[in-house]
């Protein structure tokens, strides 16, 4: 197997510890890898070959599930369990419900819903991207960092 087909295939696998600099060049290698096939699929689109912009766009979905795996690597290491990334799921599921139209029969539930759902994204934004993972081995394998 050549290095970089072994490379690409550990973006897959969910195993082991990920630390905060190494996910953030991986988010941020990851989000304009996305963004960039976006671009390429609108482009191709709007001349005409809507396949191969289609295609092009469907591309962002092994991208997505790289960036899912890389995540629960990183809440591995923060000594967490990849379960908390459905809990992030969730909370983005929320953000696109149709929630103007309760506000004016409930507002009070929606404004905590929506409170909670932001309180929560930022959490889990600042525990993946901020803040350094737990010092020393912990259940999901050694220290990224340790030398």
């Amino acid at each position: 197997m050549t290095p970089r087909l072994r490379a690409a295939l550990a973006l897959y696998d969910p195993r082991g510890r990920l630390a905060a600099p190494a996910y953030r060049q991986r988010l941020i290698r990851t989000l304009l890898l996305g963004f960039g096939l976006l671009c390429l699929g609108i482009w191709l689109a709007s001349l005409g070959l809507r396949w191969a912009g289609f295609l092009a766009v469907a591309g962002i979905l092994p991208v997505l599930a790289a960036l899912a795996i890389q995540t629960i690597r990183r809440l591995h290491d923060r000594n967490r369990s990849g379960l908390w990334l459905a809990a992030y799921a969730v909370a983005e599921a929320v953000s696109v419900l149709p929630l103007e139209r309760a506000v004016d029969t409930h507002p009070l539930p929606v404004i905590a819903l929506v409170l909670a759902m932001l309180g929560f994204l930022v959490w889990f934004f600042v525990e993946t991207v901020v803040r350094s993972g737990s010092p020393g081995a912990n259940r999901y394998g050694p220290d990224p960092r340790a030398p």
